[in-house]
């Protein structure tokens, strides 16, 4: 997981993709493929996969199990 400090700059950390991946979760649930594809244009999968980790732990976002999409919780 990439955090921000000396070597790694805010905006290459998993930081910025937390409100990216929640505007696109609040309007629909999304397949975790769907939505990497629509908020990483400078990231990569690596930080990506983090931030939903990150997210998950939080309680921000849950998984429908039965149609394997990711969706926001409030």
């Amino acid at each position: 997981m990439k955090l921000p400090g000396k070597s790694i700059m805010y905006s290459k950390s998993v930081f910025p993709l937390f409100p990216k991946i929640l505007k696109e979760l609040q309007t629909q649930e999304m397949k975790v493929n769907d939505l990497y594809m629509a908020v990483s244009t400078e990231h990569d999968f690596e930080n990506f996969i983090s931030a939903l980790d990150c997210l998950y732990a939080l309680g921000r976002v849950k998984i429908n199990e039965k149609e394997k999409k990711l969706y926001y919780v409030d």
